[in-house]
């Protein structure tokens, strides 16, 4: 190895201050909570019907502009999408009928009917929007 080799230095302070910060984290959190976190620390959130769900729902939700990126200030909507999630929604229903816990079944038949809700409304503001972008106001009664 020559003089002229350059040389990496590395920070390794910052590993120690990691560790002080979750040490100092878990004596904070009450003994439960840390319990959990331990857990969680453990290994991979379980694959289960149910998460299976809630990551669908939680897809469809920003897709019905429910839950925005942290860094927009525009909320987008994407109807098709959304449609296409809640379709999926309704086939895994239908294919496991009398296959689920009351839980899942419950689960999946509650987070259905609030994304179809909110679904409805999206599609009548998106229909209202379009309507006033061509100049006609939805609010307003229709003369002849």
């Amino acid at each position: 190895m020559s003089g002229d080799d350059p040389k990496i230095f590395i920070d390794e302070d910052w590993k120690a201050q990691v560790q002080r910060e979750k040490e100092e984290a878990k004596s904070a959190v009450p003994e439960e909570a840390g319990k959990a976190a331990d857990e969680e620390e453990a290994g991979p959130l379980k694959v289960t019907f149910s998460t299976h769900i809630q990551t669908l729902a939680t897809q469809c939700a920003f897709a019905l502009g429910l839950v925005t990126p942290q860094d927009s200030n525009q909320v987008m909507v994407d109807l098709e999408e959304a449609r296409f999630i809640m379709d999926i929604l309704s086939m895994l229903r239908e294919k496991t009928k009398g296959n689920l816990t009351p839980e899942e079944d419950g689960m999946l038949t509650q987070i259905f009917g609030q994304l179809q809700q909110v679904y409805m409304v999206r599609a009548q503001q998106v229909q209202e929007s379009a309507l006033r972008q061509s100049g006609i106001r939805p609010d307003q009664p229709h003369r002849k």
